[in-house]
């Protein structure tokens, strides 16, 4: 299957200034050197703690954001190109964010929010109302709502309706970036069995930005894990949470809360102090002065991705007695 999204080296180095001449002092590595694809109608799972760069590379994807290096293609088409016809290529992609309230105008109704990227589009005006409808009902809410405020709606009607407004452009790609983190259990569930039903009716193409690995397992066909900017490990979402090839997999497993009370006496792997400065990396593999595992190679040489099973990738030297290991267990 040809890929919808190809992420080529893909990298964001923000510049820090300092001094009365606002002198570049030092650069934050957000996203360094990034490479994965995604089919049509796929979903991906990008998963890391807080600052490893996900939600930068979601917006390096989207150009919300220029990126340092790399390149996005969408459909053949180059994103991140100077030249790239924006206007029509962000009608192939959406964005749903992880506050809802905060992506809406206060001030304005959900009618307006939802008929703006209609109107600014060139949709007739005649026919915007009918597709709002349409796409209201396919979130499960009722007309009633399009004269309310954002205020006056729960958090899961604010996000139902941010991902109504994404969806009324029939977007290809749907960027998720950690849309169920700030709503209650029940109410994730209604909005994760929404995006499900709306990607089987439309073909949609997910990135699903979580820390959350249980809701990662249940909507992610694949799963890619991020540390300090780098990508570690990739591949099948049940091969890769069930046996992990990289020491920092095995670190967020053992951290996520067990699904059954069965899974309490299981074996964990606690990595070891904080996460290291993003100005001042540590050479070799990042994370090295965390992991246990760790050997002399380690603290030099940069491992790179490699595929140790079909379509599994990892990147970490000691990847092969991390799968001895566990298959010994």
């Amino acid at each position: 299957m040809n890929p919808l999204v190809q992420v080529s080296n893909l990298s964001k180095h923000f510049e820090i200034r300092r001094g009365v001449f606002r002198s570049v002092a030092a650069h934050v590595k957000a996203v360094d050197g990034v490479t994965f694809n995604i089919d049509a109608g796929e979903t991906l799972g990008l998963v890391g703690e807080s600052g490893s760069g996900k939600s930068t590379v979601a917006r390096l994807m989207l150009r919300l954001i220029p990126a340092t290096a790399g390149r996005v293609l969408l459909g053949g088409q180059e994103v991140t190109a100077p030249q790239a016809p924006m206007k029509r290529l962000r009608r192939k992609m959406g964005i749903v964010f992880q506050d809802p309230a905060a992506s809406m105008h206060p001030r304005a109704t959900i009618r307006w929010s939802l008929r703006r990227p209609l109107i600014t589009n060139g949709f007739e005006n005649s026919r915007i109302d009918d597709q709002i409808d349409d796409m209201l009902a396919k979130v499960n809410l009722g007309r009633e709502l399009l004269n309310r405020y954002p205020h006056q709606l729960s958090g899961g009607q604010q996000q139902r309706i941010s991902v109504a407004r994404a969806l009324l452009l029939q977007p290809s790609l749907l960027v998720l970036d950690e849309p169920t983190s700030a709503l209650d259990i029940s109410v994730q569930a209604q909005v994760l069995n929404i995006l499900l039903d709306l990607q089987d009716e439309f073909n949609l193409t997910y990135l699903f930005i979580s820390h959350d690995l249980n809701v990662v397992r249940y909507v992610s066909d694949r799963v890619a894990i991020m540390y300090l900017g780098k990508l570690m490990e990739i591949g099948p979402v049940e091969v890769v949470l069930q046996k992990p090839l990289h020491p920092y997999t095995q670190g967020l497993a053992s951290s996520s809360p067990p699904m059954t009370p069965h899974h309490r006496g299981r074996k964990r792997l606690l990595l070891s102090e904080a996460p290291p400065s993003l100005i001042n990396l540590p050479s070799g593999c990042r994370l090295h002065p965390r992991c246990p595992y760790k050997k002399a190679v380690c603290e030099t040489d940069r491992p790179k991705l490699r595929e140790l099973a079909p379509g599994h990738w990892t990147a970490c030297h000691r990847a092969e007695y991390l799968e001895q290991n566990q298959s010994s267990q």
